[in-house]
């Protein structure tokens, strides 16, 4: 385990920074970061402009929320949830805010804050990379990395680490796989910094593979809020007990007893498969 992963293992306050169209926003979230005693800060990179996620606009997803005739039936089909939580919140608190934006932009969900907000990261730049090393004293990580040359600047200009991504394949349909670029940037960065893997990660044996390829360690996002939505805290602890059984059962399988024997040649990725069958 890196100087990095072993600095954050007792740690589970991790803080993931956009770099918003006004710059100022996004270091006063760093404050809020330092403030709230955060070990480490990751700089998204890996959606630097809105996607065109044509499933939102079929199941007529719409941010802000919107009340339309379909999400109406919807909610009254599912009575449970509109008792415990949208009835509670009405009751309560109010409708949920985005309180992860900067002050003054944390309004209902029911307000639309991008518009005005200017949220875009397409003018994220290497020296917003440099300004965050210089101003944030912990561990700085960076999230969206798919080429070795873009990996050696990381760490060049100090990252402790670099996070292979495409946004879990949410924003860009012909952005490679993470997994496929992996051995690369391993190999370039050179344990230099930490490497680990981002997106796609579905079973314990697809963690065992990120970690034969080299990765330090692998981000889950989706399952686990799978395991939310169906059943909350608990939903979450069982999405991450499986993933926990399976990958025990996948070292039974190759008969190793530490995450650190997996080796390259136990487990073969399906594309590097595929490509072997072709070739033969």
């Amino acid at each position: 385990m890196s100087k990095v992963l072993a600095a954050l293992d007792g740690h589970r306050f991790w803080f993931q920074l956009y770099m918003y169209e006004d710059k100022r926003l996004s270091f006063e979230l760093v404050e809020r970061a330092r403030a709230s005693a955060c070990e480490a800060l990751i700089l998204t990179a890996d959606q630097t402009a809105v996607p065109n996620r044509e499933y939102m606009q079929k199941n007529a997803f719409s941010v802000p929320f919107a009340l339309t005739p379909r999400s109406a039936a919807d909610i009254l089909r599912h009575p449970r949830w509109f008792f415990g939580v949208l009835l509670r919140y009405l009751l309560t608190t109010g409708m949920p805010r985005n309180m992860n934006y900067p002050t003054g932009y944390q309004t209902s969900i029911l307000t639309d804050p991008k518009k005005r907000l200017g949220l875009a990261n397409d003018r994220i730049s290497w020296d917003d990379l440099k300004k965050l090393r210089a101003s944030w004293p912990g561990k700085l990580l960076v999230k969206g990395i798919l080429h070795p040359q873009d990996a050696l600047e990381c760490v060049r200009l100090g990252a402790d680490g670099v996070i292979v991504s495409n946004h879990g394949g949410r924003t860009f349909d012909s952005a490679p796989a993470p997994i496929d670029v992996l051995e690369s940037i391993v190999d370039a960065v050179g344990g230099r910094a930490a490497v680990l893997l981002d997106s796609g990660i579905r079973r314990g044996s697809d963690i065992a593979k990120a970690i034969a390829l080299g990765a330090e360690a692998v981000l889950i996002g989706r399952a686990t809020l799978y395991g939310i939505s169906a059943d909350g805290e608990a939903g979450a602890l069982r999405a991450l007990t499986l993933l926990q059984r399976e990958l025990l059962d996948t070292m039974a399988f190759l008969g190793c007893t530490r995450i650190g024997e997996f080796a390259e040649a136990t487990i073969e990725p399906t594309n590097r498969r595929a490509d072997r069958m072709a070739s033969d």
